[in-house]
């Protein structure tokens, strides 16, 4: 199902950054050719990104150049799309989404030694970046920095209007913690276009991360079922029940296992 074990190093002691975590998603989906289409590109984009900032001060003009003439920019139209979800994708058209776009401004900023921190804030990813004393606040989607009455607006949206802006929401996230973010933004895209397999993969992924969640487990579940794997689907429905069996889904696993064929099957 997965290309290669790049993420059997996901466990192991060695930080990994952002970029290379998600650049092991590529090459688990999708091999080692399409990592290396994407580092080639990403070199590439480097390389333009080194030619604007010379002799300016990359802190404050990385942005501006890159969300200017280097054509960077949020696909508001096609906002579900995988091609904004996997980076060599995202490279390749200079379009994604904010997580995927923020795993990019933060390889950009350290690769120009600008000190930055992504912000898993609920429902829109964001990131903080120094440009001297004073960290701003950046809309990866735009490029834009965010106030206080832009952040709160967001975090309604994603929320509710009753939601308030406190310190939480904007806590630095670490590395695992976007790989995580971008994994379920990647397997529900791959839901959306009925792209099962490809989900399941998604599922796998998080899963090495988290071997033992209950709810990574049900999710697996369900694209088993999806893809006929009935046997498969009721061994991490079972789980979930075991593990959760206050939980009101659980009672809804149990008829579902109930209507499933058991018999031997093949996973697609």
């Amino acid at each position: 199902m997965l290309k290669t074990q790049v993420s059997d190093g996901w466990a192991g002691p060695e930080p990994r950054s952002p970029m290379t975590l998600a650049l092991d998603v590529v090459e688990s989906l999708y091999g080692l050719t399409a990592r290396d289409r994407a580092e080639r590109d990403l070199f590439a984009l480097e390389r333009e990104l080194a030619e604007a900032l010379a002799g300016r001060d990359a802190a404050r003009q990385l942005l501006p150049a890159l969300f200017g003439p280097l054509g960077l920019a949020g696909d508001w139209e096609r906002f579900f799309s995988v091609d904004n979800c996997l980076l060599d994708r995202v490279l390749a058209r200079h379009r994604g989404i904010p997580v995927t776009l923020g795993v990019l401004i933060l390889h950009l900023c350290e690769r120009f030694a600008i000190r930055a921190e992504g912000i898993g804030f609920p429902g829109h990813f964001l990131v903080r970046i120094w440009a001297g004393d004073e960290p701003s606040v950046i809309d990866p989607f735009t490029g834009k920095p965010l106030g206080r009455r832009e952040m709160e607006q967001l975090l309604r949206g994603a929320r509710g209007n009753l939601a308030r802006l406190r310190s939480e929401h904007l806590q630095p996230a670490g590395a695992m913690d976007i790989l995580t973010r971008l994994l379920n933004v990647t397997k529900a895209a791959f839901i959306n276009g009925r792209q099962f397999s490809e989900a399941l993969a998604c599922s796998q992924l998080l899963l090495k991360l988290r071997p033992d969640c209950p709810v990574a487990r049900r999710d697996r579940g369900f694209l088993f079922e999806q893809l006929d794997c009935h046997r498969l689907a009721a061994e991490d429905f079972e789980f979930f029940i075991q593990h959760c069996p206050e939980d009101p889904v659980a009672d809804v696993l149990k008829a579902q296992i109930a209507a499933l064929d058991l018999g031997p099957q093949t996973l697609h």
